[in-house]
């Protein structure tokens, strides 16, 4: 170790090249220099925004598989404490390269200001400003081991923040800017891994049957949790030389209090179960930054009534006071017991713990999963999904409201960062119809966009975007989105429709720019301009809607009947075309959708990604402590106790009951055991079918020349089997010929969906 800041980086010389979103060419230091003058423009800034009138507007072209690929997403987004400042990450799939491409700018906050791609601050991730100044903090391994590197603005020089043996994983500032906390973590060469083990080992392996799963057998990645690597946490105050904190197990996360004294830390007890390791089955305690002291504040505990275990996450500090925000999370193995915790606002006792003091706790009234900041004793900034938005909130007692900053903003909020004084902030703004740009908040000011590194897909056709209500046999309400065809051509109704089951099932599908195309590649917004309408219904059992919406009685009930109900309403309001209805999903989804197709015999066309077909042979490629805290609570008990329920929830043994042609795809290091079952079942039962396994690829697809191959599969699958239509690409045609013998013994076979919806029993 050496001092804090003690010495440059050795290479790293700064470079005077400075390169412009724009083209031209400016330092940071010019567009401070500018601030003051920018200001003097603020009230005719948005004049730029100004649209053009229709008549000189050229016509839009269709958004096409390949416009996905020129989405700019931000990843990271960082706000100096005096708002005059903002970092950012964006990240896109490029065709040219074929991988994730990712650029680090730097901008000013006000109207008009241009940003910066700075080339020595590429590698850089997890920005942060230091407080009080304009130097950007960031981890790179560019000294051979991840450590912590801070940029300055006025000077240009990059200098070394940490020396750690092991590499850093993560940092934070005191809001001093004097002091730094960071986590490190144990390195490994992957060499013990199960993976290798497996294929160059010299011994017999000893298996752990409650973390082992199929993923240490296929996937090289898959972290050994039976050996979890060790952090710890280090302080450098005032600049000294780092030490390490005596914390009693594994640190995982800390916030410095607002005088810089003390931290609140999160982490994984040394005695816990490596099967039962889990960030929401941390514990909490406070160290003093100056003896090193530190105190237990709450330890996770399993409880034996009900074998919950209850653990503590957040320590996030109240400005001005000495106690934190905290949230208690009981892990009952429930889908939403984990995402509901429960909040309160904590002083800091002298002794003692929580559970002695008499804690008072309320459950959030979010999908408790986001930034939490506090305001005050008494309420809490959340940027979180609330049904189905995602926004910046407000919470106290036991309400919760959209925040006057945001209010009245369509769509979505994202990454949204305050000032030190809360007096600005920064957030990425998008829609379903809306690609996602940084916009800048002042009190006093309201909001401007900052960004436009989107403005190419505003010249694309969309189509159009709502969000559709209906009532499921039970009288509960639900809601879900809908993308209708827009154009003369698709002018006339019914539609084709394809409902899309998202995954999760908690993950909530949210009013964001092409959602999913993130996770798996299913061009939603080709679809319907193509003239097949798409329909996401977010079911029971998906977070944000509430605690008792995010938990059916039975996983195979409520959110089938929402998902049919859903159907059965647009086909009555005349959107979907009960004669050409596909289904499809991806991983949880991959597996509900599949058991909606067999229980309700309506779907010509299905496509479906990283689910499984069997949910017993689920049960014996999952780690045992996974089934015993999840599977057998929402199975109605373990496989061995309760064979047949499992059978019931299997649908590829069901599949008889449906006359779907589907597509099965997989990820070859993900689920392709999982769904091999699908194709052989379908083939048994006389379905058209076919499985496809891409290489190279886990739960998600993330390589772009596969993610395109997925998109344009799926997109001929769907036009083939519910529009008649073939694509001419003379290379396509093997694949119709397949698919035209697929059909011939289908139809020879007389099998066809039923028209008429059945409702599920």
């Amino acid at each position: 170790m050496f001092p804090l800041g003690s010495r440059p980086v050795p290479g790293w010389e700064p470079r005077a090249k400075r390169i412009l979103l724009s083209g031209s060419q400016v330092s940071v230091g010019r567009v401070l220099r500018s601030f003051s003058i920018l200001l003097i423009f603020l009230s005719t800034a948005a004049s730029s925004d100004v649209p053009e009138p229709v008549s000189n507007r050229p016509a839009k072209q269709p958004f096409t598989i390949d416009d996905y690929f020129k989405i700019k997403r931000f990843k990271e987004l960082a706000l100096s404490s005096d708002g005059e400042m903002i970092a950012y990450a964006v990240e896109w799939q490029s065709l040219e390269e074929n991988k994730t491409l990712r650029r680090i700018y730097v901008s000013a906050t006000a109207p008009g200001a241009e940003a910066e791609l700075i080339e020595d601050i590429q590698d850089a991730r997890d920005l942060a400003w230091i407080p009080g100044g304009h130097e950007l903090a960031f981890l790179s391994g560019r000294s051979g081991v991840t450590q912590v590197f801070a940029y300055d603005l006025a000077s240009q020089a990059i200098r070394q923040r940490t020396d750690s043996e092991h590499p850093v994983v993560k940092f934070g500032f005191a809001p001093d800017g004097q002091s730094l906390a960071f986590i490190t973590q144990e390195a490994s060469d992957g060499a013990s891994s199960l993976y290798k083990q497996f294929r160059s080992g010299d011994t017999g392996v000893l298996i752990d049957s409650d973390s082992v799963s199929m993923h240490d057998f296929v996937n090289p990645d898959w972290p050994d949790l039976s050996a979890r690597p060790s952090r710890n946490l280090w302080l450098a105050v005032a600049e000294k030389l780092p030490f390490q904190a005596k914390v009693p197990g594994n640190a995982e996360d800390f916030h410095w209090s607002f005088n810089a004294k003390k931290l609140s830390v999160t982490y994984i007890e040394s005695n816990m179960s490596p099967a039962l390791v889990d960030v929401f089955r941390s514990s909490i305690g406070i160290l003093d930054s100056g003896d090193g002291d530190f105190r237990v504040l709450s330890s996770v505990v399993r409880r034996s009534s009900n074998g919950a275990i209850v653990g503590y996450v957040g320590g996030e500090w109240i400005p001005g006071k000495d106690s934190v925000l905290v949230r208690r999370i009981t892990d009952t193995g429930t889908w939403a017991s984990r995402r509901y915790p429960e909040w309160s606002m904590v002083d800091i006792p002298t002794t003692g713990r929580l559970e002695e003091a008499g804690q008072n706790w309320q459950e959030i009234g979010a999908y408790g999963l986001g930034t939490f900041v506090p305001r005050n004793e008494f309420q809490f900034y959340i940027n979180a999904p609330v049904n189905a938005v995602r926004s910046l909130y407000v919470v106290q007692s036991s309400a919760i409201r959209q925040a006057d900053i945001v209010r009245g903003v369509r769509g979505s909020v994202l990454l949204f960062r305050f000032g030190g004084d809360f007096k600005q902030a920064a957030f990425v703004i998008e829609s379903l119809s809306r690609a996602p740009e940084v916009h800048i908040w002042r009190e006093g000011r309201g909001i401007h966009q900052l960004t436009r590194l989107n403005k190419a897909l505003a010249k694309a056709m969309l189509p159009k975007a709502k969000e559709v209500s209906w009532q499921s046999q039970d009288g509960t309400e639900v809601h879900g989105w809908l993308l209708n065809p827009v154009g003369r051509k698709h002018a006339s109704q019914p539609w084709p429709l394809i409902t899309f089951i998202h995954g999760g099932p908690g993950y909530p599908m949210t009013d964001e720019f092409a959602h999913y195309f993130r996770n798996w590649a299913y061009p939603f917004y080709v679809y319907a301009l193509d003239g097949m309408a798409v329909f996401v219904p977010n079911y029971r059992g998906t977070m944000s809607y509430g605690r008792k919406f995010a938990e059916p009685s039975r996983i195979d009930r409520e959110p089938v009947e929402d998902i049919v109900g859903g159907i059965q309403h647009l086909i009555e309001i005349g959107v979907a075309d009960p004669k050409r209805l596909g289904i499809s999903g991806h991983s949880h989804g991959a597996w509900l959708a599949p058991v909606v197709m067999t229980r309700a015999n309506i779907f010509h066309a299905g496509s479906f990604a990283e689910g499984w077909g069997n949910q017993a042979v689920l049960y014996d490629l999952m780690p045992g402590a996974v089934n015993r805290l999840t599977h057998d609570i929402i199975s109605d008990g373990g496989l061995y106790a309760n064979p047949e329920r499992y059978i019931e929830l299997s649908p590829e043994l069901h599949l008889g009951r449906a006359k779907t042609a589907v597509l099965f795809e997989a990820g070859a290091k993900s689920a392709a055991l999982l769904m091999l079952g699908f194709p052989k079942a379908a083939r048994t039962a006389g379905m058209p079918a076919e499985l496809v396994v891409y290489p190279k690829t886990g739960h998600n697809i993330t390589i772009p020349y596969l993610q395109k191959e997925s998109a344009k599969r799926n997109l001929d699958w769907f036009r083939f089997w519910l529009k008649g239509e073939e694509d001419p690409d003379p290379t396509k045609f093997v694949q119709y010929k397949r698919w035209r013998k697929m059909r011939k013994e289908s139809l020879r076979a007389g099998d066809h969906p039923e028209t008429e919806i059945t409702r599920v029993q």
